[in-house]
């Protein structure tokens, strides 16, 4: 059902408080399940719950209010020490959770939908019952405080008054007052309500209620921007004096240039503060990310019989909203291959020396103009005998190819379609899609992978990650009189080569670097640039890489790195393959930036199709 557009200041303002409130619960009653004596904690879910429930109630969401309003009962049973923390409760706390995040969802898409809720009301109700406390644990000792009595089922929809000792501590949103209250906002009859049941959320981790198109910004951060900005126009009319003095002939050509030199200079430092703080307006902790796995983790080692600890460093990290956005599906499928492939059961793990539970590690680390994002086991590691043996069963490789690979190659093979371990397909994997979505989200963000295995040890997978879509440092390469910018955080490095060394093998050109082959991408060829002078035997080679792939760009020289911020071509010349968009050079010139990604698919299309 449409809200009414005279309540839509109020629904912001509830859907606000109400996802800031369920971003933090997952990962909080997780915490709880492992220091159920936190009381503050407790105390804070508690307080979520109840806040949720009083303005759902003060709109008329009655579906919610009935939700959290048997919820908000059992943690207060848990506070007061009449239940235990168990596994057992949580699961049903964090079902009741995911079903309030799913009816948020409802609202937020402004659609009132009549979805089943009383299946998980129903797994409530007996936790309320003088019975569930019994088995558990003593009656209370303190008389002051009055058990719990249970609750019937036909379920209210109206507040109840809150006892001074289930107050919470944080302010509720206050109603406005009586002459300026909007309608209430309640559902239609249920004939004209569409009817569904409460999902089963993906992994367990509750609908994604967070809105990609907004970003919070710290007051002191627009502070900043603002000051910056007074000094741009305090140095714009500057410039509009030395040119009125220009003009007007009384300017001394001497002085005119030392002052058109500082002026220069703080021109550039302004501009290059005022870049930095618009850039930091962009970005977000990495928390906004990783808050979402401990609920996961513990999932998934419910289902697979293991025992995880999960440590996580780095959340505070911060990186473009557009990254933010994209690397939450990787993350997931590498957490999953970790719990599923990588770590054993605690049987195993016996046997093997090792202790029973397993360690997973999430770490986020800035470095230079890249983020680094580590997820690194202590299981059971990458068997490259058994994944060369299953790429050629599936028949993605052949005996040939794979007697030719080098470790970083079998690795590699992982992240093919339809590649996996399993013989047979489950819930968790088997499917061959989880990798090779890493893959291409990872090369969708000119990002890099890189494996590091120990077989028994465990395994780490590495992610490198440019901070920002919008500016990036850049790589300027001549060919043939033409200039081109190549995204510096795809570039390994860049050599000095006799072409005398290169060789053919199946009608590609490759370089032999170290313990690898890297075949070569001639710039030249694939922007048909005419030659200038006849070719010499030294070139440069600039080594890139996307994803797990690596080539090398033959260039004629390397003109040196300048930031630059990407230009799009317009609709007319979209989707050019190898290029990424274009940029202005400081002396007017449009120079195009290569597309490392693109290159490299086109590469291997030119390889495959020989």
């Amino acid at each position: 059902m449409p809200i009414d557009c005279e309540d839509q200041e109020l629904l912001e303002g509830f859907l606000t408080e109400t996802t800031e409130l369920l971003e933090k619960l997952d990962d909080d009653l997780v915490t709880l399940e492992k220091t159920p004596t936190d009381s503050d904690l407790l105390n804070r879910i508690f307080r979520s719950i109840h806040t949720v429930k009083g303005a759902s109630s003060f709109l008329g969401f009655d579906l919610l209010v009935r939700v959290t309003h048997k919820t908000e009962d059992v943690l207060n049973r848990l506070r007061k020490g009449e239940l235990l923390v168990t596994p057992e409760i949580m699961d049903v706390v964090l079902e009741a959770t995911d079903l309030v995040k799913t009816l948020v969802s409802d609202i937020k898409a402004s659609e009132i939908v009549d979805r089943e809720v009383d299946e998980t009301i129903n797994k409530l109700i007996p936790l309320l019952s003088e019975q569930a406390a019994a088995q558990q644990a003593p009656p209370a000792t303190d008389a002051s405080a009055e058990p719990a009595s249970a609750v019937d089922t036909a379920t209210s929809a109206q507040e109840e008054p809150v006892s001074p000792d289930q107050a919470p501590q944080e302010p509720q949103p206050s109603p406005p007052s009586t002459a300026a209250l909007p309608p209430a906002v309640t559902p239609p009859p249920s004939g004209a309500a569409k009817k569904a049941a409460a999902p089963k959320p993906a992994d367990k981790g509750g609908d994604d209620l967070s809105d990609s198109s907004t970003v919070r910004v710290d007051v002191k951060r627009l502070d900043d921007l603002m000051n910056q900005v007074g000094e741009l126009v305090l140095e714009r009319n500057r410039m509009i004096q030395l040119n009125q003095d220009l003009q007007g002939g009384s300017s001394d050509q001497i002085l005119f240039g030392e002052e058109f030199g500082k002026l220069t200079k703080r021109m550039s430092f302004v501009t290059s503060e005022l870049q930095m703080q618009v850039l930091k307006m962009r970005m977000i902790p990495v928390e906004k990310v990783f808050k979402k796995f401990p609920r996961i983790v513990r999932s998934l080692s419910r289902d697979l019989g293991k025992e995880v600890d999960l440590q996580i460093f780095g959340e505070e990290t911060e990186l473009d909203r557009s990254v933010v956005d994209e690397i939450g599906d990787p993350l997931i499928h590498l957490i999953r291959n970790a719990m599923d492939h990588g770590l054993e059961t605690p049987d195993e793990r016996m046997a093997a020396g090792k202790p029973r539970t397993g360690t997973l590690v999430l770490a986020a680390v800035h470095e230079g103009n890249s983020i680094i994002i580590s997820i690194k086991d202590d299981g059971r590691g990458i068997d490259t005998d058994r994944v060369g043996r299953k790429a050629i069963e599936k028949g993605l490789i052949t005996e040939e190819q794979l007697a030719a690979m080098s470790q970083r190659d079998m690795f590699d093979l992982i992240f093919l379609p339809g590649f996996s371990t399993k013989d047979k397909a489950s819930d968790l994997s088997g499917r061959g899609v989880g990798m090779d979505v890493v893959k291409t989200n990872i090369k969708k963000l000119n990002g890099l992978i890189e494996i590091k295995s120990e077989k028994g040890q465990g395994s780490e997978f590495i992610l490198r990650l440019p901070l920002t879509l919008a500016i990036i440092q850049s790589l300027l390469v001549e060919v043939e009189g033409e200039v081109y910018s190549i995204p510096l955080s795809s570039v390994l490095e860049t050599l000095r080569v006799d072409q005398r060394q290169f060789h053919l093998v199946g009608g590609q050109e490759v370089l032999k670097l170290r313990e690898s082959v890297l075949p070569l991408i001639r710039l030249e060829q694939v922007f048909k640039v005419q030659p200038r002078s006849e070719r010499g035997d030294f070139c440069y080679v600039v080594v890139i890489g996307a994803a797990d792939k690596r080539v090398g760009l033959v260039v004629s020289r390397l003109v040196g790195q300048q930031e630059v911020a990407i230009k799009s071509l317009g609709n007319y010349l979209a989707n050019i393959p190898g290029i990424a968009g274009s940029t202005i050079l400081g002396d007017g010139r449009v120079t195009l930036i290569v597309d490392p990604v693109g290159m490299i698919d086109n590469g291997e299309g030119a390889a495959a199709g020989r």
